[in-house]
């Protein structure tokens, strides 16, 4: 059986799955700080919310490597095509649909994210006046993730075109340009808003000048996954556009997400009495 790998750069893989080991050692951390500080009987929404973040970045992790390893019809020609066995057309096809589900994880992803610092927000906001405003971006975020979702499932119809190989589907069913503009403006607005509603809800809490430091680092790092959500969309919407500049950027801005997010929970690693 021919090989369907259309590139060959050992440093993909490598960074993708160093980049894994980071931000599975992140999200480790971050469950031994609230064990460590709370407990698990205190274990808030936001915890449990960084299990599924685990669980999706593991899958993506996988899905790109898949996808790497056998291809995807977005990297071939008709002509290309056309010169494929049966048994390598059917490699394209079980890497396309991988890379299909690989935008599931990813958007999943990033949207249990945003969940983790609502919960986050919620917690500290608990009682206060301040926690409606909470309470209405956590439904537009809500709003947003099943936009993204039917945008990835319905844009390209009947779904099975995008997988298919011979012949070559149309690009919104293999780049999906589409998934990138609807999922980057809807990230970058509710993080916009998330920084909106949080900065001058910041200023009127009467809490601890510790916590008002935690969410201020939080707030520091909405702005960093604000940037690299806005980098991943112009080093991949290019004229050559392949699966691997997709993933490559992809797990990238997962990273930066994941420890933005996670570095106000962390802040008790750096105190001499947690340890």
């Amino acid at each position: 059986m021919g090989s369907t790998q259309v590139y060959h750069k050992p440093a993909f893989l490598r960074e993708v799955w160093a980049l894994f080991g980071v931000g599975v050692g992140i999200i480790l951390a971050r469950f031994a700080v609230r064990l460590r500080t709370a407990g698990w009987r205190k274990f808030a929404g936001d915890d449990y919310m960084s299990i599924v973040v685990l669980a999706c970045y593991t899958a993506d992790a996988i899905t790109v490597t898949i996808t790497y390893l056998e291809g995807s019809n977005v990297d071939y020609t008709p002509e290309q095509i056309s010169r494929l066995t049966e048994d390598q057309v059917d490699r394209v096809v079980y890497g396309s649909k991988m890379e299909l589900f690989a935008w599931y994880t990813y958007a999943t992803l990033i949207w249990s994210l945003k969940a983790c610092m609502l919960f986050f927000f919620n917690r500290i906001t608990f009682g206060l006046s301040e926690q409606i405003f909470v309470k209405i971006l956590g439904v537009a975020c809500a709003v947003t993730y099943i936009a993204v979702f039917l945008t990835i499932t319905l844009s390209c119809y009947p779904i099975h075109r995008n997988w298919q190989v011979r012949p070559l589907p149309p690009s919104r069913c293999m780049f999906r340009a589409q998934n990138f503009y609807v999922c980057t403006i809807l990230n970058v607005l509710t993080d916009a808003a998330l920084l909106c509603i949080a900065i001058p809800m910041l200023c009127r809490l009467r809490i601890s000048i510790r916590k008002k430091l935690t969410v201020g680092i939080l707030l520091s790092s909405g702005i960093f996954v604000i940037t690299a959500a806005i980098v991943r969309i112009c080093k991949t919407l290019d004229v050559n556009p392949s699966a691997l500049a997709i993933n490559s950027w992809g797990v990238r801005e997962t990273i930066a997400a994941i420890a933005a997010v996670n570095a106000p929970i962390l802040k008790p690693l750096f105190q001499r009495k947690f340890w």
